[in-house]
């Protein structure tokens, strides 16, 4: 067989591979090594609209997997990202409340994300104290009853910073940053929650 047909069949047969892809970044290296191949079997053959057509396609195609890279690169980077709870602080109001009174019941309505910057709370079904620094108040705004799963009752005057749902949500579609660090939050409390509440064995 002679080259030349050689060269068209595995052109053929790289763009042909392209429609049984999934994985964009793949594909389009796949359909750049095919669309080399078909330009230089026009060029050779004299098919100068096959020439002209994949030499068209070919930067269309680098565009394209250039654009995959960096979205993949942009995700491994939020993945990666370390939120920084304090540059939330700005947005946030203050909110105290004295001794012996609940933040909010279990069953309330989850309007608020809280920030504990001074006292003792406890988390009233868990038994559990939250120490200043923590947020609280996040997993309800995300049920989809948009109720308090927790009890929190401040052992001594608290001073909390607030953001409100709206706020919240305003950040999570404008910050992928945020709205990771929030899923890893949730994420974190849960597991935390569910070990707390698991039965000891003797």
């Amino acid at each position: 067989m002679p080259l030349i047909e050689v060269l068209g069949y595995m052109a053929a047969g790289a763009i042909f591979a392209t429609f049984w892809m999934k994985k964009m970044i793949p594909l389009r290296v796949i359909g750049i090594c095919g669309n080399v191949l078909f330009l230089s079997y026009g060029l050779v053959t004299d098919i100068i609209h096959i020439a002209l057509l994949h030499g068209a396609l070919m930067p269309l195609n680098a565009l394209r997997l250039y654009e995959a890279v960096e979205l993949r690169r942009k995700i491994q980077e939020i993945a990666a990202a370390d939120f920084k709870v304090k540059s939330l602080l700005p947005f946030m109001t203050e909110h105290n409340v004295p001794k012996g009174s609940f933040l909010f019941r279990q069953g309330d309505p989850a309007d608020y994300i809280y920030y504990l910057v001074s006292g003792q709370v406890r988390l009233v079904e868990l038994d559990k104290m939250i120490e200043p620094g923590s947020m609280v108040g996040e997993i309800g705004m995300f049920t989809p009853t948009r109720q308090r799963t927790q009890s929190i009752l401040c052992e001594d005057d608290a001073t909390f910073l607030r953001i409100s749902e709206d706020k919240i949500l305003q950040m999570y579609a404008e910050n992928p940053v945020f709205g990771v660090y929030l899923i890893k939050m949730i994420v974190v409390r849960l597991l935390d929650n569910n070990m707390s509440e698991a039965p000891v064995k003797t």
